[in-house]
């Protein structure tokens, strides 16, 4: 119990340390700070130490400053605010410089574009080389293009509606750039419901 009570008012002794030091505590604080010191060690030790560090502090000779230090300052301010704005007067061509997977999947959307442009006309289509109908690829292709000509016309046209919003939302993607395509992606991230 005796303990616990030293304990609390070591707490408050070492608050008060510092201004026993500069002479700005009461009488009545005084005579119960030192009573305090009389009989704790560690607070005495505390004590000591910042009497050391005043002692250091008062003994330490002080470095003069360079005459030159305000020019020296100002002018690497100067220069690092003059290299922040020169970078931003540049023209950005991110745009006209894609990247090799960009330019893959812009190559990859044409051409399947071009192949539904073929197989949907019959005088291009007999231009290819599927288009007499005896290639295996050809007879893949006609099976798939019954197929789509059996189904429900609304069904269909959902379906073609849903592809071509998806190629659309990744074509612009692919064209946007990555910092657009980072900003998309935490959009959609943030949107989505968390089960």
């Amino acid at each position: 119990m005796e303990n616990e009570g030293l304990a609390m008012r070591c707490s408050k002794v070492s608050k008060q340390l510092q201004l026993y030091l500069d002479r700005q505590l009461s009488l009545d604080e005084l005579r119960a700070l030192e009573a305090h010191l009389a009989i704790c060690p560690r607070c005495q030790q505390d004590l000591l130490l910042l009497e050391e560090v005043i002692q250091g502090l008062r003994t330490s000779e002080l470095v003069a400053e360079p005459p030159d230090l305000t020019r020296n300052i100002m002018r690497r301010i100067a220069l690092s605010t003059q290299q922040a704005v020169e970078p931003a007067e540049e023209p950005d061509y991110a745009l006209l410089r894609p990247s090799l997977v960009e330019i893959l999947a812009v190559v990859l959307l044409a051409t399947t574009a071009t192949v539904g442009i073929f197989l949907s006309l019959p005088s291009l289509r007999s231009a290819i080389l599927t288009g007499n109908g005896h290639g295996i690829l050809a007879i893949l292709l006609f099976n798939a293009y019954t197929l789509l000509a059996n189904v429900n016309s609304n069904t269909l046209m959902l379906v073609f509606w849903v592809i071509g919003t998806v190629l659309g939302v990744w074509i612009t993607l692919i064209l946007a750039g990555e910092e657009v395509r980072s900003q998309w992606f935490k959009a959609m991230l943030d949107r989505l419901p968390v089960w």
